[in-house]
């Protein structure tokens, strides 16, 4: 930090004059000091005019050259003197920062090459490998087998053993039948029509004519049609067809 840094312009202005003031006290010029000095005349100029301030080493030059002391020279007080001791610990430490922050950078430069080198000769030795690998060899493709079939021989039928010939009866001849006779043709069970309950339906039918429609004297003749429906059951039920038919 200069002594302009915490001051202001006002230490400035006042350095600067102070400098003028001695350097024309000793009797120099600007070209003469700056010829002693090592500087170029401007340089010297803007010490004077408040434009820059002399670093470290110029202000010792100067107080030599003078014959004086940074004090004498400055005429500042310790908060200055502290600025100026500060600015010099300060170029200091950044300038160590620097070299740090450069070995840091040069480091992690190291490390990528070695990483890219590593890559690099891996990559090369896997190449070389494989070209150093001889060639794979096809495997052979299984044939497919053939499916045998299963063979079934037929399995011996067991012998049945042989059965003993019957022996046959003497043919027997049977005595003829005798026809049969009207007396069992009419002990034959009675059919549906012989067992109808005719009369009983008649009845009925003359009282409810009777009853119903005041059918009395013609409705007797239904008790003269009761022989005829036994007659004309008997020739149906004697039928041949009719019996076949019911069997």
């Amino acid at each position: 930090m200069s002594p302009t840094s915490k001051k202001g312009s006002f230490m400035n202005v006042e350095i600067a004059q102070r400098l003028a003031a001695m350097r024309r006290e000793q009797g120099y010029s600007q070209e003469e000091l700056a010829e002693r000095l090592g500087l170029s005349r401007q340089a010297v100029s803007k010490w004077e005019r408040a434009e820059s301030s002399p670093d470290t080493g110029n202000l010792i030059a100067l107080a030599k050259l003078y014959g004086v002391s940074i004090d004498d020279l400055l005429r500042i007080d310790d908060d200055v003197a502290d600025d100026v001791a500060f600015e010099e610990k300060d170029k200091d430490v950044t300038a160590e920062a620097q070299a740090q922050e450069a070995a840091v950078r040069a480091n992690e430069a190291a490390v990528r090459a070695a990483q890219a080198a590593v890559a690099a000769a891996q990559a090369r030795a896997t190449a070389e490998q494989a070209h150093q690998a001889p060639p794979a060899q096809p495997q052979p493709q299984p044939q497919p087998q053939p499916v045998q079939q299963p063979c079934y021989s037929a399995a011996p039928m067991p012998q049945q053993p042989a059965q003993p010939a019957q022996p046959q009866a003497p043919y027997a001849p049977q005595a003829p039948q005798a026809p049969e006779s009207y007396d069992a043709q009419s002990r034959r069970p009675r059919g549906p029509w012989s067992t109808f309950p005719y009369p009983v339906l008649c009845v009925l039918v003359f009282l409810g004519g009777g009853f119903l429609f005041g059918w009395w004297h013609p409705g007797w003749f239904v008790f003269l049609t009761i022989p005829l429906y036994y007659w004309i059951a008997h020739i149906i039920e004697n039928d041949p067809n009719y019996r076949a038919n019911r069997r």
